[in-house]
């Protein structure tokens, strides 16, 4: 799927956390994390500099943004 149709299908978003952003999706999907390359169905993603081809799963959003403070 391109990712240009995945942004389209984004619901709510919450405020960036520095380069982080998460997006809330109207419905499950598979992504491969760009982060720890796990695949997973989900309706929750992150995108790092508004950069939709290269998503990042929620575990590794959490990860990242603890380590942003």
């Amino acid at each position: 799927m391109p990712m240009t149709r995945l942004a389209n299908r984004v619901v709510r978003s919450e405020p960036a956390q520095g380069p982080l952003q998460l997006h809330r999706l109207d419905r499950k999907t598979g992504i491969a994390c760009s982060r720890c390359g796990t695949r997973s169905q989900t309706t929750v993603v992150a995108t790092p500099d508004a950069d939709w081809t290269r998503l990042v799963d929620r575990g590794c959003y959490d990860a990242w943004s603890k380590q942003l403070g």
